[in-house]
This record gives structure tokens, sequence and C-alpha cells, in this order.
């Protein structure tokens, strides 16, 4: 039976800076699905490719984010859009191939196409969660509209504390000083 006080679906989590896996080192990602059964999913909202993707019928530009390292070389399209009434991240990703469907406007707002998406089975975010290699925060408006990927890691890190940000600040490679 599922436990809703564990599901951490739609919820946000920050690599902590000890976390050195370069495919998640300085990420935040947004929790699509959990579920302590079936494992969870996700998506990098912090790695822009600098690249728009211009195949979706009747849409601009959409811009190129790298989810994760889970069938990279598969897009998906999905909108993450900031909702005050109630307070909640909308979501909604796009099945089948890119082009196939189309988008309804209202799902405009937010639209972004990822390359792969992350992904944990059974148990393992759980794990990784307890071993401290992630932060689970709620959503806010700033993490899920993003203006400046860049910085916004760092920007997570010096509101947690004088110990994160001092963590924060360490170089990718110390050895090499």
């Amino acid at each position: 039976m599922r436990n809703a006080a564990n599901n951490l679906t739609g919820s946000i989590l920050v690599s902590h800076p000890s976390l050195r896996d370069p495919r998640f080192r300085k990420t935040i990602l947004f929790l699509s699905h959990h579920s302590e059964e079936e494992g969870a999913t996700g998506l990098v909202l912090n790695r822009p490719l600098n690249q728009m993707l211009d195949q979706v019928p009747g849409v601009p530009g959409i811009p190129m984010f790298y989810g994760g390292p889970v069938e990279v070389d598969h897009i998906l399209l999905a909108s993450l859009q900031w909702r005050d009434h109630p307070t909640v991240v909308a979501f909604r990703a796009f099945a089948g191939r890119t082009g196939e469907e189309l988008v309804d406007d209202e799902w405009l707002p937010g639209l972004r196409a990822f390359a792969g998406y992350a992904g944990w089975s059974r148990g393992q975010l759980e794990g990784e969660i307890a071993e401290h290699s992630w932060i689970v925060i709620p959503p806010t408006r700033e993490i899920v509209e993003m203006p400046c990927p860049d910085n916004i890691w760092r920007d997570i890190m010096k509101m947690s504390g004088p110990m994160m940000h001092l963590l924060s600040e360490a170089p990718d490679h110390p050895e090499r000083n």
C-alpha cells in the first residue's frame, strides 16, 4: 500500500555539494513521479543545452535541457507551470515522439524539451536521500520558472545555511589547486 506521506512526487531534489557524480553534480530536479513500490523519475531543470527544438507543429522554438542520463537520445516535452491558487506546480508531459502530439495552448507557458530523464529503481532514491546525496525541498516559483539556471543551485546553497554555502564554494577538483 502506498504511503502518501512518503510520496515525493512534485518535490524538488537539489544535489548535495558532496555529490560528485558528474551526471548530477550541482543539479536541481523536478520529481515527476515517485512511489516506494515503483521508484522515481524526474527531470533536471538547470542544465540548458542552449538549443531550441523546432519540430513541434504550431509551436515556436522550445528550449532544450539535459533531462538526465536515462534515454538521452529521446526527447521528452514537458510543461512545468507555477500556479498561485492553490500554490502548486502544474506538470504535464507529452507522450509520443516530438511533432506527433499537439500541445494545448494552456501548456505552452513553461514548455521545455528534455534530452533524457533521471530514473531510480525501487528504494534507490530513498537510499540516496538517506545518504545525504539529495536535499528535498518544496517547489517555488523561482525554481519552477528558473530565469537563470546557471546560478540557482548556488543560490539555494546560500539560503541553506553557512555550512552548505561553504561546501558549495569548494572547487570541483580540489586536488588540482
